[in-house]
């Protein structure tokens, strides 16, 4: 072999490896600097620091400050919390102060509880309006009945007898300003004006009259008479109750009025059975008056019940009854009852 030539290889050999070599070495550093791209490189200092005196002086400064704050801001803490709790203590003592000036406060402006309220004004007198309703019974008593007709003049006499009736009716009234009878003022006289209205009836009246035509031997013959009453009744009262520290309180009270009678049914009938009347009805009105006394229970400040005694007193009353031979018979005669009632009201 030319040894020129072999010389050109060789070294055409080694110009090859390192080129590749190169390219090798290029490439690496190329993905160094990439890995590397946009990141810092700490760079070490392997001298010391150097202290000096006025870096020393700044730091001891810093340290003093850093101090102060803290113990500044634990003062303020430490005197917030005093503050609070003091607040708490004046305000615990406050609500006890409070609570213990309660009852004096209550006692001095003598609050009362409700139910003591209400139990002074059932007990005490009631001014204002009141209404009632009230039924029971009445129980007529005897009086006298005359017959008179003419002519021929004929009259005659009795007594008469009646059925117990029903009793039903409403009243309103005003209680006025109450008189103090003592100085506690636990008695009291209360004034009330009060109308009623009721109704009695169907009162069934018989009588035996004993008469005759004057003038002849027909004097004392007995007739037999029979009527059915209805009557409307209508009164204004004065009444004075007795108040007192309980809840019964007894009342008086008496009034006048008028009175509807309605008669129904009625026979004059002689001593052969011949009913002289052809008229059987008749109305009438007439005065009345009455009296009453009772007694009261005051469940609370508005209701009341009550339980009263009456008796009632009407005008001796006029029918007058159309007979069949063409005369007018006259037929009067009064009516009282005493009466048992009981009812409730309300006090406005």
């Amino acid at each position: 072999m030319n040894p020129f030539f072999y010389t050109c290889k060789t070294n055409h050999n080694l110009w090859r490896t390192f080129f590749w070599k190169l390219c090798l070495s290029i490439l690496a550093f190329c993905l160094l600097d990439f890995s590397l791209y946009g990141q810092e490189i700490p760079v070490v200092d392997t001298n010391p620091p150097v202290t000096t005196q006025e870096n020393q002086t700044e730091e001891n400064a810093i340290k003093d400050a850093s101090s102060a704050s803290l113990t500044n801001r634990a003062s303020t803490g430490s005197a917030d919390t005093q503050s609070r709790a003091e607040g708490d203590t004046e305000n615990t003592s406050s609500q006890q102060d409070t609570a213990s000036q309660a009852p004096s406060q209550k006692e001095g402006n003598e609050i009362k509880n409700p139910k003591e309220i209400s139990k002074e004004e059932v007990l005490g007198p009631k001014t204002g309006i009141y209404f009632g309703i009230f039924g029971g019974a009445a129980f007529p008593m005897s009086n006298g009945i005359s017959a008179l007709n003419s002519p021929p003049l004929f009259s005659a006499g009795g007594k008469t007898h009646g059925d117990t009736a029903g009793v039903g009716g409403v009243q309103v009234g005003y209680n006025f300003s109450s008189y103090k009878l003592d100085s506690h003022g636990d008695y009291w006289l209360q004034p009330a004006a009060q109308f009623e209205a009721y109704y009695i009836g169907q009162e069934n009246i018989s009588s035996t009259l004993v008469g005759g035509v004057a003038g002849t031997t027909m004097t004392n013959i007995p007739y037999g008479f029979t009527s059915q009453l209805n009557m409307g009744i209508f009164v204004f009262d004065g009444v004075i109750r007795f108040v007192n520290p309980t809840k019964i309180v007894p009342y008086i009270g008496g009034g006048i009025g008028g009175a509807y009678l309605a008669s129904s049914g009625t026979n004059f009938i002689a001593p052969g059975g011949i009913n002289y009347l052809s008229g059987h009805s008749y109305s009438q009105g007439a005065f009345v008056g009455q009296g009453l006394a009772g007694v009261q229970y005051n469940f609370t400040d508005h209701w009341t019940a009550f339980i009263e005694y009456k008796i009632l007193w009407i005008k001796e009353t006029e029918f007058s009854y159309q007979m069949f031979n063409g005369n007018t018979m006259l037929i009067k005669y009064p009516q009282s009852f005493n009466m048992a009632l009981g009812g409730i009201r309300y006090n406005f």
